[in-house]
C-alpha cells in the first residue's frame, strides 16, 4: 500500500511537470527586446521569409538602421534616405554565394543553419565595420537567436536587440496553438537543446 501511495505521487508529479512545461513552453520562446538606432539590420533565413522581410523593411523605414544584411544570401544593402523614403545601394557583399554549411571551411558539420548564419553575419558586419544589429527571425525562433548570438558575438563591444516579425502568427498561451503551432514549439526546444549541448565543446 505504502508504495502504491509513492508510485502515485511520483506519477502525480511527473503529470504536473509535463502540464507546466505546456502551459509554459510556448511563451517562453517569445523573446524580443526594446531597439535603439543601430548600425545593421540581420535578417534570418527561413520558410516563412517574407514575414521577416516585412519586419526588416519596417525597421528601416523607421530609420533604425544603417544597413540590411541577409547573411544566408551573403547580401549587405547600404540604406539611402531620399527624405520622405528609403531606398537600397547594391549588394556589397563581395563573398561569394555558396551553400551554407560550407560558409566557414571547415565548419563543424554538427552546426546547425541559424548558427552559421549568425557567424557569417558577425563576418559581414566586421567587413563594414559595423557594432550594433537588430536581429529578425520568426517569433518562436527568437529565444535561440538570442542564445546564439550571445555566444558569437561574445567579447565584442557593442549592442544587439532582437525584434521578432509582427507579420507572423505566434501565441503565447497554450490553448492558442493549433497543431502546427505546436510542432513549431517542439522543433525549437530540439534545437535549443542541441544548440546547448555541442556549444559546450565546439
Amino acid at each position: 500500500m505504502h508504495k502504491n501511495k509513492k508510485y502515485k505521487l511520483i506519477l502525480l508529479l511527473i503529470v504536473l511537470l509535463i502540464s507546466v512545461i505546456i502551459v509554459y513552453a510556448p511563451g517562453l520562446l517569445l523573446y524580443s527586446s526594446h531597439y535603439q538606432k543601430t548600425d545593421a539590420v540581420v535578417v534570418f533565413l527561413g520558410p516563412d521569409f517574407t514575414a521577416r522581410q516585412k519586419e526588416a523593411y519596417k525597421i528601416v523605414n523607421e530609420g533604425m538602421a544603417d544597413y540590411l544584411i541577409i547573411p544566408a544570401y551573403h547580401k549587405a544593402y547600404r540604406i539611402i534616405d531620399e527624405g520622405n523614403k528609403k531606398s537600397f545601394s547594391p549588394n556589397l557583399s563581395s563573398r561569394t554565394p555558396i551553400k551554407k554549411k560550407a560558409l566557414l571551411a571547415p565548419a563543424p558539420y554538427f552546426y546547425e543553419d541559424t548558427h552559421i548564419e549568425a557567424i557569417e553575419a558577425k563576418k559581414m558586419m566586421a567587413d563594414f565595420g559595423l557594432k550594433s544589429a537588430i536581429f529578425v527571425s520568426s517569433p518562436y525562433h527568437m529565444r535561440r537567436i538570442n542564445l546564439i548570438v550571445t555566444k558569437v558575438f561574445a567579447g565584442e563591444t557593442g549592442a544587439y536587440y532582437f525584434a521578432p516579425t509582427s507579420y507572423e502568427r505566434a501565441p503565447g498561451n497554450f490553448w492558442e496553438l493549433s497543431w502546427l503551432d505546436w510542432r513549431k514549439v517542439g522543433w525549437e526546444y530540439i534545437k535549443i537543446l542541441w544548440f546547448s549541448l555541442y556549444k559546450l565543446w565546439a
